[in-house]
């Protein structure tokens, strides 16, 4: 059988690659991608990561049978594969033989097209927030999680579909927050996601910090657990200054600090949790300062999950639920099958006080 080459015109990463996730879920076949370029403001536009311990664009977060995503159009498999390819590199796979389908986007919808004939169509619409929705404050750039790395909203919509709960999410820039922090003054919950921009630590750090103080359920994701992390060092007032080395090189204390051996941690590694969430997805280069533990400890944090010294997983045990992770939860979650996490801390949203 001769591959099957899907071309896409997606503009942005976050819809890149997802129809031809989800046909060759559909079809149980391997998929492949050759890599897109984006021009304009996305930062986390190949930070999915693969199983194979990389990162690939964003938008292939749906696939389950992801192989590689490749630049060198010779490694591209020449049978019983589906192969996305952006429409801007069509001319590259000219000659390479075998079926060409479109993946067309327009502003809420997306087609698999065979000729005239629609194989697959895919919805993008968020979903309708009702008059006693729980709002949540997802503090991220709206832009960079709908345009750049969707699995996050995703994963949250998955949860509250499973629960039978109505959200609605609340988009604030970290670096636009006010002093005050009005912006979490209505809010049931707050989500501290990852993601590689730097100029969004201070303002997760802020948030965290209040979240605390005003017992608000708060879920962190990698660079978001690492927010909270530093929150609670700061606490004490000889550490009031820590922060991140990755955001500060030149601070005096550093909260999250390079691998010793200069490691980049990426891929699907053990995580305590019932199959099958008992693998999580890892893309870092920094690990919690472990000198920095007893004061952690001290600060009332728990550690929830630990590989060897490296802090996995925190949370707050006099707290209606405050929690974070090193990995990305959100990257194994699916329609039908949300992440734990994401149940747990939308529960913990209704739960009285």
């Amino acid at each position: 059988m001769l591959p099957i080459f899907i071309v896409d015109d997606a503009r942005v990463p976050a819809r890149f690659g997802l129809l031809a996730s989800l046909y060759a879920n559909q079809l149980a076949l391997p998929l492949w991608s050759l890599r897109p370029d984006f021009t304009g403001d996305f930062p986390d536009s190949h930070q999915h990561v693969a199983a194979a311990g990389y990162c690939v664009t964003s938008g292939l977060y749906r696939s389950d049978t992801l192989q590689h995503e490749v630049r060198d159009v010779t490694l591209l498999p020449a049978n019983e594969a589906i192969i996305v390819v952006a429409q801007a590199d069509v001319a590259r796979i000219a000659h390479l033989p075998g079926q060409r389908l479109k993946a067309l986007s327009c502003e809420t919808t997306m087609r698999l097209q065979d000729g005239s004939d629609t194989l697959l169509q895919h919805t993008l619409t968020a979903p309708t927030s009702g008059r006693h929705a729980l709002r949540i404050a997802l503090i991220a750039r709206e832009h960079d999680q709908r345009d750049s790395y969707p699995a996050t909203l995703d994963a949250l919509y998955a949860a509250a579909r499973a629960l039978a709960l109505d959200v609605d999410i609340h988009f604030f820039a970290p670096a636009a927050l006010s002093d005050e922090l009005s912006e979490l003054d209505e809010v049931h919950g707050i989500l501290l996601p990852g993601g590689a921009s730097m100029a969004a630590v201070r303002g997760q750090i802020a948030v965290a910090h209040a979240s605390r103080q005003r017992n608000i359920p708060t879920l962190g994701l990698c660079l978001g657990m690492q927010s909270m992390c530093t929150a609670a060092l700061q606490r004490h007032p000889e550490l009031s200054q820590a922060m991140l080395a990755e955001v500060a090189p030149q601070a005096a204390v550093h909260s999250f600090i390079p691998f010793a051996d200069g490691r980049h941690r990426c891929g699907l590694l053990p995580y305590p949790a019932a199959e099958p969430f008992n693998l999580m997805h890892y893309n870092h280069r920094y690990r919690f300062n472990p000198q920095l533990l007893p004061p952690l400890l001290a600060s009332g944090v728990q550690v929830t999950a630990q590989t060897d010294d490296i802090i996995e997983g925190i949370a707050l045990a006099d707290h209606r639920f405050w929690q974070g992770v090193q990995g990305h939860p959100e990257l194994q979650s699916r329609p039908d099958a949300p992440h734990p996490l994401f149940t747990a801390f939308l529960q913990a949203l209704v739960t009285p006080a």
